[in-house]
C-alpha cells in the first residue's frame, strides 16, 4: 500500500527508492537533532535561572541569619554586666573581648547619645577609629544612629569612615537602664563580603540596597559603588532578569530580597558562561548530521551501487528462467549474500527438471493427502465437542467455587493433556484458597477474642490510670487504644464481609433510627421520608446507616471546616470541605447498645431509637432517609459540605485518610462500598438538592409488608 503511493519511476527502480530511503533516513535524523536541541536549550534555560534564582534565595537566607546573630550579639552586649555597672574599665575590657571573639566585629564604641562624643572604643583603628566616625565620613551615620537606637538594634548606611578607609556598616543599641548610653559595633564590609559570601560557578554575588548602592560583593572594588543594574528591576521577593548588559558584556541576573534589612541578593553570571553547555549541544547535533551525511554518501557509492548491480543481474535471471531457459548461466563467484542468492538460483534451475517430472506424482499423493485430511478434521471435529463438554463442566464448578463452595473440585480430562492441566492448577489455586480463607478466620479470631481481650484490659488499666494520675500522657494513651479498638472493628468488618446469601426483611424507617441510636450526632436532625422494606443482613445493614450518619455529622459540626484546616471551594454555596473530608470513620467507634439512651442536640434529651421525633439546634446538620424514585433502592443524604467531583472515586479507597492524629482510620466509606458489593447493591456517590453528599444504593431486592409512613424527624 505504501509502496502505492510513490510515483511510478521510483516504484520501477531501486537505485531511486534506496537514494530516497537515505534521504528520508538523514532527513530524521535532522528532524531529531533539531529538536533535541530547542528542548535542550528550554530544559538548559528553565534549570539555570532556576539555578540563578536559589542561588540568590540561600545567599540571601545566609545573609539574613547573619543579621539575626548580629542583632542578638548587640543586645547581649547592652545587657551584660560590664555595661550595667558603668564602670569604664569594666566596659573596654569588655568591648576588647568582643572584638577579639566576633570575627565580624572590627570596632565597638561606648558613646554617650546626648552630647554624640565616644565614651570609650576599642578594635581595629585601621577600620574605623572613634575620631573617624564622629568627626570625618561617618559623622551622618553616628549622629543618626545615637538618635535612632532606642531599645532596638539599628543597623546603618554602609559608608568610608575616612578617606581610603575600609567600607563598613555601623549596629547601635541603647543600654537598659543607662539614659543617653548606647555601644556601636563596626563591621568591615570587605570581610564580610568574604566571610558570607559563597562561591558560585563562574558567577559572583552582588549585594544593593535600596538606593542601588553595592553592600556586599565578591569584588571589593565594587564596593559602595553604584550598581549597573536599576533597583527597578527587583520587583517581586524574588525573580529573574535575563540578559543584562554588566561590565561591558551580557550577564543573567538572578535576585532575592532579604527579610530583615533592606537590601537585595543578586547572583551574575555570564551569558556564554550560563548557556555554555547548550553550545556544546549544538556543536555535537552539527556534527552528528555531519557524520551521518557523510556515511549517507558512502553508503550510497559503495554498497549501494553493488546492490543494485546485483539486483539488476538477478532479475534478468529470473526472467530467463521464467521464459523456460532452464541453460542460463549465473555467476557462483560472489562470496556474500548475493552469492547465495546466486547458488540458490542455480540449485532451482537444477532442480527444477527434477520438480517437473516429481509433479505428477506429489498431485496424486496431495490426493491421498486430502482424503486423510477429511478424515482428520471428523476426528478433529469429535475432540471439539468432547472440550466444549468439558469447559461446561468445568464452567460449573468454577461458577460453584465464585458462589461461594470451595470444596469444589474439578476431575480432570483425560483425553486433553492441556485440559488436565488446567483442572489441576485449578484444584490447586482452590486448595490455596480454602486454606488462605481459613487462616482468615484464624487472624479474624484472633482479632475479635485474643486481641481484644487484652486491650479491654489495657483501656480499663488506662481509665483507672486517669483517675488517679494527672500526667499529660494517660489522655494520648486512652486515645490510642481507642483508635485500636476503632481499627479491629473495622479491619473484622473487612475481613469477614461475605457474599450475603440470608437476608431479612428490614424496613428503612427502622434501620435509620436504630443507626441514628448509635451514633453521637450532636445537634444534628434525622428525617426518614418512607418507611420501605428492604432484604438485607440488618447487621451489615447497619455498618452502612452509621457510617454514613457519623460521617454526615463529624464533618458538619466545625463551620464547613476538615480537622486539618485544609478547605475546598464546592458549588455555589461557597462551603469548604478537605478532599477527604467523608473517610475519616470506622464503623463501629462510639457504638451503644440499641436498647441504649442516645443524647442529641444541646437540649440534653435522651431517647431511645424508638422514640419518634426529637429536635436538634436548627443550625444541625440534617440528614435525610428515604425510597430512590425511579428505582428499586434508598438513598442517605445530608445538608453539609459535600464532597468535590473530583474526590468520589478517592473517598471510597481503604486507608485514604489526613485526620490520622483525629482517630481517622480511612475505613468508613470502603466498609459501606464492602456491604454494598456483598448486597448485590450498586453504589453512587453524587450531590444533594441542597449541596450536601447524597449516597445512592440501587439494585436493592424490595420486599411487602412496607408502611407508607409519613415523614418523620429524629
Amino acid at each position: 500500500m505504501t509502496r502505492r503511493l510513490l510515483p511510478r519511476f521510483v516504484r520501477k527502480r531501486y537505485a531511486v527508492q534506496f537514494a530516497l530511503a537515505l534521504g528520508l533516513v538523514t532527513l530524521a535524523i535532522a528532524a531529531v537533532g533539531g529538536y533535541s536541541y530547542l528542548h535542550a536549550n528550554e530544559v538548559i534555560g528553565d534549570e539555570t535561572r532556576d539555578d540563578l534564582v536559589t542561588n540568590a534565595e540561600i545567599q540571601a537566607q545566609n545573609l539574613d541569619e547573619w543579621l539575626t546573630r548580629m542583632e542578638v550579639q548587640m543586645r547581649s552586649i547592652s545587657e551584660s554586666a560590664a555595661f550595667q555597672s558603668g564602670d569604664g574599665r569594666d566596659i573596654n575590657l569588655y568591648l576588647w573581648s568582643v572584638v577579639e571573639r566576633d570575627r565580624d566585629i572590627d570596632a565597638a564604641y561606648y558613646i554617650d547619645t546626648r552630647n554624640e562624643t565616644v565614651l570609650t572604643s576599642t578594635g581595629s583603628a585601621s577600620v574605623a577609629s572613634a575620631e573617624s566616625v564622629t568627626t570625618y565620613y561617618g559623622r551622618r551615620e553616628f549622629t543618626s544612629l545615637a538618635q535612632q537606637s532606642h531599645g532596638d538594634v539599628v543597623v546603618s548606611d554602609p559608608f568610608r569612615p575616612s578617606e581610603g578607609a575600609a567600607p563598613v556598616v555601623l549596629f547601635a543599641t541603647t543600654i537598659p537602664d543607662r539614659p543617653n548610653r548606647a555601644v556601636i559595633a563596626v563591621a568591615n564590609l570587605r570581610d564580610i563580603s568574604e566571610t558570607h559570601l559563597h562561591d558560585i560557578d563562574a558567577g559572583r554575588f552582588v549585594v544593593v540596597d535600596a538606593g542601588g548602592t553595592v553592600v556586599l560583593a565578591e569584588d571589593e572594588s565594587r564596593l559602595l559603588e553604584t550598581d549597573a543594574l536599576e533597583t527597578t528591576r527587583y520587583d517581586a521577593a524574588s525573580g529573574f532578569v535575563p540578559g543584562q548588559s554588566l561590565a561591558g558584556s551580557s550577564t543573567e541576573v538572578g535576585f532575592a530580597r532579604m527579610v530583615t534589612h533592606d537590601w537585595v541578593v543578586t547572583s551574575r553570571v555570564p551569558t556564554g558562561e550560563a548557556y555554555s553547555l547548550r553550545t556544546d549541544i549544538l556543536t555535537q547535533i552539527l556534527a552528528t548530521l555531519f557524520v551521518v551525511g557523510a556515511g549517507s554518501a558512502l553508503l550510497a557509492v559503495t554498497i549501494g551501487r553493488d546492490t543494485v548491480d546485483a539486483v539488476r543481474t538477478l532479475g534478468s535471471n529470473a526472467r530467463e528462467l521464467t521464459d523456460g531457459n532452464l541453460d542460463v548461466a549465473i555467476d557462483r563467484d560472489r562470496e556474500d549474500e548475493f552469492g547465495d542468492l546466486y547458488e540458490a538460483f542455480d540449485v532451482m534451475r537444477v532442480s527444477l527438471r527434477d520438480q517437473i517430472h516429481d509433479a505428477e506424482r506429489a498431485r496424486e499423493e496431495a490426493e491421498a493427502a486430502r482424503e486423510e485430511a477429511w478424515a482428520e478434521k471428523e476426528a478433529s471435529e469429535r475432540r471439539r465437542r468432547h472440550l466444549e463438554r468439558t469447559a461446561a463442566a468445568y464452567g460449573e464448578v468454577m461458577r460453584a467455587c465464585a458462589d461461594g463452595d470451595l470444596a469444589e473440585r474439578i476431575d480432570p480430562d483425560e483425553e486433553s493433556e492441556a485440559m488436565a492441566e488446567v483442572a489441576r492448577s485449578f484444584n490447586e489455586m482452590m486448595a490455596d484458597v480454602q486454606e488462605r480463607n481459613e487462616q482468615l478466620r484464624t487472624v479474624s479470631n484472633v482479632l475479635s477474642h485474643d486481641l481484644r481481650n487484652p486491650l479491654n484490659v489495657a483501656v480499663g488499666r488506662a481509665e483507672l490510670l486517669a483517675d488517679e494520675s494527672e500526667s499529660d500522657h494517660v489522655e494520648s494513651l486512652v486515645e490510642s487504644l481507642d483508635r485500636i479498638d476503632a481499627i479491629i472493628d473495622d479491619a473484622l468488618v473487612l475481613a469477614l464481609q461475605r457474599r450475603v446469601e440470608d437476608t431479612l426483611p428490614v424496613a428503612l424507617s427502622d434501620a435509620a433510627r436504630r443507626a441514628w441510636a448509635h451514633v453521637e450526632t450532636g445537634d444534628a436532625t434525622l428525617v426518614v421520608e418512607e418507611n420501605a422494606r428492604f432484604a438485607a443482613d440488618p447487621d451489615l445493614a447497619a455498618h452502612v446507616f452509621e457510617n454514613l450518619f457519623r460521617n454526615a455529622v463529624e464533618h458538619s459540626s466545625t463551620g464547613n471546616q476538615t480537622a486539618s484546616g485544609d478547605a475546598v471551594e464546592h458549588g455555589s454555596t461557597g462551603s469548604r470541605i478537605s478532599s477527604d473530608d467523608a473517610v475519616e470513620h470506622s464503623s463501629t467507634g462510639n457504638q451503644t447498645a440499641s436498647g441504649d439512651a442516645v443524647e442529641h442536640g444541646s437540649t440534653g434529651r435522651r431517647d431511645t431509637p424508638g422514640d419518634a421525633v426529637e429536635h436538634g439546634d436548627p443550625d444541625g446538620v440534617t440528614v435525610t432517609v428515604g425510597a430512590l424514585c425511579d428505582a428499586p433502592g434508598f438513598y442517605i443524604e445530608d445538608d453539609g459540605p459535600g464532597i468535590p467531583e473530583t474526590d468520589r472515586a478517592s473517598v471510597l479507597e481503604p486507608g485514604y485518610t489526613t485526620n490520622r492524629s483525629g482517630g481517622g482510620t480511612g475505613f468508613g466509606l470502603p466498609i459501606v462500598l464492602q456491604v454494598a458489593d456483598a448486597h448485590g447493591w450498586d453504589l453512587a456517590l453524587c450531590e444533594s438538592a441542597s449541596g450536601g453528599a447524597r449516597f445512592e444504593f440501587s439494585g436493592v431486592e424490595r420486599v411487602g409488608g412496607g408502611t407508607d409512613d409519613a415523614v418523620s424527624t429524629v
